[in-house]
Order: C-alpha cells, then structure tokens, then sequence
C-alpha cells in the first residue's frame, strides 16, 4: 500500500508543474530590414550608350556603422542605435551596390562592376569610396560624408563630398523607411558629384559622350 502512494504521488507531480507553470506573454518586437535603394529614371534611354567602364571597390565604413542597426547622432559625442529598424544586407555591400545602380545610369553604361564582385577587364575608372558619416542627424534629416578617390591610367585624384537631405516624418510613426529613402537620396546626389568627376577626370584624353 506504502508502494502504491508512492507511484501516485510521482504521477501526480508532471501535472501539479504542468498545471503550476505560467508562460508570461511575449514583448518581442520582430526587427523591420530594410535595404538602400538606386533612384528610378536616371538613365537616358534615347542617348547611345558611352564607353565608360568603372569599378567600385570595397566601401570603407567607421567602426560605428558596422552595426546592422540604423544609427542616428543628434549631437556630437553621442551615437544612438535604433532597436527594431536594422539594414538587410551589410551596409559597405548595400551602399556600393547603389553607387554602381546609379552611376551607370547616370554613365549610360552598363560595362561596370561593384566589390565584392571582380573587377573587369580593361576598366577605365576605378572608385574608392570611405565613409565619414551616414546616418540621422536630427528628427528629419540625414547626412552623408565621405572621401572619394578616382582612379585611372595611373592618376589619382582625392574629393571630398558632403550632403544633407530632409525628409518628413510624424511625431507618432516609428515607421523608417522615410529615412532610409533620405539616405538613398544622398547616395544619388554623391553619384552626381561623381559622374560629373569622372567626365572630367581625363576630359583631354578619355572622350565621354
């Protein structure tokens, strides 16, 4: 009979726990990724295609802005990381992807490659891009500074680059995308500047319709 409690009791103690275990209700946000994107309709489709073929190398990006996490500084001295709002791919790869989208198209060539990708051959222009800044400065606007080099034919030439775009954003909307299209936009003024280098880089020698 002493046996018999015995095997009751270690019966009952699965359902007494199970019973007695309370899963408190999750808080977990699931992250929003987000990916830079090139700007639509800079290529001049009725124009002939130029000769110009580049290459843009490995971006060079802070310590900071290694993070997956969009970034934001409101005043000197001070970083802050956003929690949920995180790039989709590395940010050295998604922004050297947009540079080689846009400045083909605004090149009207197609004969370019991007790191991590090989270069080409024969290729006329190559691209080193360091990154300075990248990120929100205030509630509505972004920042891009960075150092640029051009390199052709044994020439190198040093530029540097800076530009602020604003967008708008409510108070209420933790929604980021604004921002990241801000971000996309400066990239598009930076491959501007950068076209308008590179038709000037080697005007006397390299004809670039």
């Amino acid at each position: 009979m002493k046996t018999s409690n015995v095997s009751f009791l270690f019966l009952s103690l699965p359902l007494l726990l199970f019973v007695s275990c309370v899963i408190p209700e999750s808080n977990h946000i699931e992250p929003t990724y987000h990916l830079l994107s090139g700007l639509q309709s800079e290529r001049n489709e009725t124009s002939e295609a130029s000769h110009v073929s580049f290459y843009v190398r490995q971006v060079e990006l802070p310590t900071y802005l290694q993070e997956n996490r969009l970034v934001s500084r409101p005043k000197q001295g001070l970083i802050e990381f956003t929690e949920h709002d995180r790039w989709g791919e590395p940010l050295e790869v998604g922004i050297a992807r947009v540079l080689g989208l846009n400045l083909s198209k605004k090149l009207n060539t197609l004969t370019y490659s991007v790191f991590p990708h090989r270069q080409k051959p024969s290729c006329m222009f190559e691209l080193g891009i360091a990154v300075q800044r990248f990120e929100r400065v205030d509630s509505s606007t972004v920042l891009l500074d960075v150092l640029c080099d051009i390199h052709s034919a044994g020439e190198v030439k040093h530029f540097p680059f800076t530009v602020q775009v604003e967008f708008s954003k409510s108070e209420e909307s933790r929604n980021s995308s604004l921002e990241v299209l801000a971000l996309s936009q400066a990239l598009s003024g930076l491959c501007d500047f950068l076209a308008k280098e590179v038709r000037l880089f080697r005007a006397d020698s390299v004809p670039i319709p």
